[in-house]
């Protein structure tokens, strides 16, 4: 799959299926990113005039009358923190450094740095 996200454009994290991008409208790409817990994360590129992040709560959440236990709420709480963060790093970021690891991206810095005496 990693091959087709490649020739498609799409980020490493992307899990859109060709099919549901034959979808998109015109000059657009939807890509659905990663879960935390019940919420999905998304990426609409071109339609605006910068790329814009956002989550949504997963279908099987939005169930009427959804009871919360206290874990549950301390638990969607964590993942929406996870999922905020995760947002402003790839709006912070290039395409070309969505989906790379904060660790990659500083290894990148530093090869890329000069020393000076």
């Amino acid at each position: 799959m990693e091959a087709e996200q490649e020739r498609r454009g799409c980020p490493s994290w992307c899990v859109t299926t060709a099919a549901e991008h034959a979808e998109d409208d015109p000059g657009t790409w939807l890509h659905e990113g990663p879960r935390f817990g019940l919420l999905r994360t998304w990426w609409l590129e071109g339609a605006a005039a910068e790329p814009a992040f956002s989550a949504t709560v997963a279908d099987e959440a939005t169930g009427c009358g959804a009871e919360l236990s206290a874990d549950d709420l301390r638990q969607l709480a964590t993942d929406a923190l996870d999922a905020a963060m995760w947002l402003d790093r790839q709006a912070r970021s290039t395409p070309s450094e969505h989906g790379v690891s904060v660790v990659e991206l500083v290894r990148r810095a530093h090869e890329g740095s000069t020393r000076s005496a």
